[in-house]
């Protein structure tokens, strides 16, 4: 019973961990129409509404910085392997619990470590701007409806 048990909760968690994965991967094929689609500046990243009122030369400069980004990143990341090995693992006639842990941190460190490069360029994104372009960013994202009633 118990065995019983167990194999539905791992194909229960089999099946979200499925569609959790299917939704995230059609998430980031998807471009807009910024300077680097959702989550660059030109899409729902740190100030989309300001990057619109840039000079020539402030649009140069993120442009450079965004493109310095993306020749760093040229193959896919490293959590989606990571992510397809735990697939795996979690699809296994005899799931290895040690395994899946392993996974899960450098699954969690790999995210880390792309949160850290995401930082770093919306850091320099912003130092492009002036005080005045900061601070009407500062204005948008505290009316921005996502931050709202949480």
């Amino acid at each position: 019973m118990k065995s019983v048990i167990k194999t539905g909760v791992v194909a229960a968690v089999a099946a979200v961990f499925v569609a959790s994965v299917a939704v995230a991967g059609g998430q980031g094929q998807r471009r807009g129409p910024g300077f680097g689609g959702p989550g660059g500046p030109g899409g729902r990243g740190l100030m989309p509404a300001v990057m619109q009122e840039l000079t020539d030369e402030q649009r140069g400069q993120v442009r450079a910085i965004m493109q310095e980004q993306r020749e760093g990143q040229q193959r896919p990341p490293a959590d989606a392997r990571l992510r397809h090995e735990l697939q795996a693992e979690l699809l296994a006639d005899v799931p290895n619990d040690v395994r899946i842990d392993e996974l899960k941190g450098q699954i969690l460190a790999a995210q880390a470590q792309g949160l850290d490069r995401h930082i770093a360029v919306q850091q320099r994104i912003a130092q492009v701007l002036t005080p005045e372009q900061r601070a009407k960013a500062r204005e948008r994202l505290a009316e921005a409806p996502a931050l709202k009633n949480r």
